[in-house]
């Protein structure tokens, strides 16, 4: 229990009062004595034009202060959130202690702002009151005044002369001619974007190489299902239905991304491509692109480029010599459509992830001779039943998912890692999974606890690898049914199988290489050129500061963008890039709440 006489509504409303005022009065020193002495503050656009998360009282008084960001910056009317979820509630924070955490809307003359936070309880003072300080604080740009994001049209246009046809026949036309953005990737990252630009009032345009909306799904192997749980990967404006399954199969994704085009009413042109060496003219602001649209040349003058093919780029397979003398097959994974082909052959799987997992247990049941996973390096593994103890109370069923993504987003990554990382919950990790992990031991298979410890969450922001959620593979790996060679590579080919870096040979029909793919960055340099690129930052991975690094924010080249992430991640920060183009639209300075802005 919250060891207070008053209950977390109170202390809430105490702490968000003086809160508020400290920062209207900007004094630095009042807003910082807020925050625990290693409390984190996570800005989302509300002091500066990008993401930055602060540990401790001298960080966080710096950013404060460096550039007047605070002392520029008007806020105004700070309140509780009222919505279920978000009002103060109590929260576990340790053996018989409770903390409190809540969200609060706050103004700015442009803008207004959403915040949450996680209060704890500071050892009572000579009175006996308690003090209640930030472990951290998150706070964000919600909306633009005057341009707030549309809820819905009426469906009666013109006073209920004109059918919907006609109207949007013509607004495509209009978007087709003149786009302010255009999303190279019609996958899920780049339809929510144009999604979310459509309720901002931003028209964009998306090219989707493949020739139909959900094809790049379709073509991976057939048994792939989404290993995170439906509440995780809904989409923005349309969630999923009661009856949606709880893991969604590739063919079902693969359909409701192509309704979602319809519904959503978005322009995307399919089989088309950008083409190399677009050119921005700093001076107009704007790109010269050109477009194969289904085998005719367009050439368009967007203000606003996002890529949006994903973190990975190419496949990644690596060199190795003589391959030509292989008889078998060869292939990376993205080519694997299914075990059908390999029945009765012997067949290596190079690479321990997520993929290769999933190839080895299909291979097995489909019926190959046999199966065996080379693994490189080690690799962390969880079971499915332990990643959904801790992954559901993230992403609840029948809570908006506004509400889910809020709370989420919210904690500061680099502090989930120092509290994932902690030995009680890396103890509780590997206990709960003891078995399973010493099966795999057993079995040759090499396995880690993940970055400092920190397990699967942190493995996702910074390499989108080296782990697998277990949705069967390692029963096949402890009973034989897929081996493991550990901690060697393939040196080269042979006539009939291959040649390892300890000096061994296995003979082998086919070789796959689950080895995942290059980042997405170097890709990009085939169309862009490698003069745009070089300018721009590292795609992917956690900065020094524990944000995504070059993914919806500035990436070092005006007007070019990269939206990278998984489903979550598009939901979240399409708004934040939309609120970025849409002030660059505006002629807004370079600090969202500056209250001599032209919106002010």
């Amino acid at each position: 229990m919250v060891h207070s006489s008053t209950g977390p509504n109170a202390i809430a409303s105490k702490w968000l009062e003086t809160f508020g005022k400290a920062l209207q009065t900007k004094d630095v020193d009042k807003v910082v004595d807020h925050f625990m002495p290693h409390g984190w503050l996570r800005d989302a656009l509300v002091f500066g034009w990008d993401f930055r998360a602060l540990e401790g009282h001298k960080k966080i008084a710096s950013y404060l202060s460096d550039g007047d960001a605070l002392a520029q910056t008007a806020t105004s009317d700070f309140t509780l959130d009222t919505r279920e979820g978000l009002i103060p509630e109590e929260f576990p924070a340790g053996p018989n202690v409770n903390g409190i955490q809540f969200a609060f809307h706050f103004e700015t003359p442009s803008t207004r702002c959403t915040g949450f936070t996680a209060l704890l309880p500071e050892p009572s003072d000579k009175e006996g009151y308690e003090k209640w300080k930030a472990l951290f604080v998150y706070v964000y740009v919600d909306e633009i005044k005057g341009h707030e994001e549309i809820d819905h049209e009426s469906g009666l246009y013109e006073g209920h002369t004109r059918p919907w046809g006609e109207v949007k026949a013509e607004r495509d036309l209009e978007i087709e001619r003149n786009p302010n953005t255009v999303i190279i990737g019609g996958g899920q990252s780049g339809l929510m974007v144009a999604a979310r630009f459509r309720a901002m009032g931003i028209s964009t345009l998306v090219i989707e190489k493949t020739p139909r909306v959900g094809d790049h799904w379709r073509r991976r192997y057939p048994m792939l299902t989404l290993h995170t749980p439906r509440t995780h990967h809904q989409f923005l404006y349309a969630p999923f239905p009661k009856n949606w399954p709880t893991f969604t199969p590739r063919d079902r994704l693969a359909s409701w991304m192509e309704q979602y085009v319809d519904t959503q009413d978005l322009v995307v042109w399919t089989s088309s491509y950008p083409l190399p060496d677009p050119v921005y003219d700093r001076q107009s602001g704007r790109w010269t692109l050109g477009v194969n649209k289904s085998g005719t040349s367009v050439v368009l003058h967007p203000a606003n480029i996002i890529v949006a093919t994903g973190a990975l780029g190419d496949a990644n397979i690596p060199t190795i010599p003589s391959a030509s003398l292989f008889k078998g097959v060869t292939m990376h994974s993205s080519n694997y459509m299914g075990g059908t082909p390999f029945v009765g052959k012997k067949v290596l799987v190079v690479g321990s992830g997520n993929t290769s997992a999933d190839v080895c247990q299909d291979l097995v049941t489909q019926g190959a001779a046999s199966v065996t996973m080379i693994q490189r390096s080690s690799s962390y593994v969880i079971s499915s039943k332990l990643f959904l103890r801790d992954f559901n109370p993230r992403f609840k069923e029948g809570v908006h998912p506004d509400i889910n993504d809020l709370k989420t987003c919210a904690m500061p990554l680099g502090l989930l890692k120092h509290i994932l990382g902690s030995e009680p919950l890396q103890q509780d990790r590997e206990t709960f999974d003891k078995e399973m992990l010493d099966g795999l031991a057993r079995n040759g298979f090499k396995w880690n606890p993940g970055i400092d410890g920190s397990g699967i969450v942190i493995l996702v922001y910074s390499k989108l690898g080296g782990y697998f959620i277990d949705v069967g593979v390692t029963d096949m790996i402890i009973d034989g049914r897929v081996k493991v060679k550990s901690g060697i590579e393939i040196s080269e080919f042979k006539e009939t199988g291959v040649k390892f870096s300890d000096g061994s040979e296995q003979e082998a029909d086919a070789v796959i290489f689950a080895t995942g793919f290059k980042n997405t960055k170097p890709s990009m340099a085939n169309i862009f050129g490698e003069e745009i690129i070089s300018r721009t930052k590292k795609v992917w991975g956690m900065d020094e500061e524990g944000e995504i690094s070059g993914s919806y924010r500035p990436t070092g080249h005006p007007g070019l963008w990269f939206a990278t992430g998984d489903f979550f991640n598009a939901r979240v920060m399409s708004k934040q890039l939309a609120l970025q183009i849409k002030a660059q639209q505006l002629g807004l300075s370079s600090s969202v709440g500056l209250a001599s802005s032209k919106l002010a």
